[in-house]
């Protein structure tokens, strides 16, 4: 048996000097996506860390939210994005 993720640790995920000054808005948007195994999950952080402008967080919250909900289906993605940018 194999895993296509390593376990999610919110505080390792969070953690180090890339992320200090990431946005939290960002930052919940990542914790949404726990769990998730689709393949463009580590780049969608990647380019959620990196995130400046609110408007791109805006367009990014909008992937976030086409990624979860085909992995978790329409109602489940959107319970995970309920705090993040409303």
């Amino acid at each position: 048996m194999f895993h296509l993720t390593a376990p999610h640790n919110p505080e390792s995920a969070c953690a180090g000097p890339e992320t200090g000054a990431a946005d939290p808005k960002a930052l919940a948007l990542i914790d949404a996506m726990t769990g998730c195994c689709h393949p463009r999950v580590s780049r969608l952080t990647e380019r959620l860390l990196a995130c400046g402008q609110p408007d791109q967080l805006r367009v990014l919250r909008g992937e976030v939210l086409n990624l979860l909900t085909l992995s978790f289906g329409h109602a489940e993605a959107q319970r995970r994005l309920q705090t993040p940018l409303q």
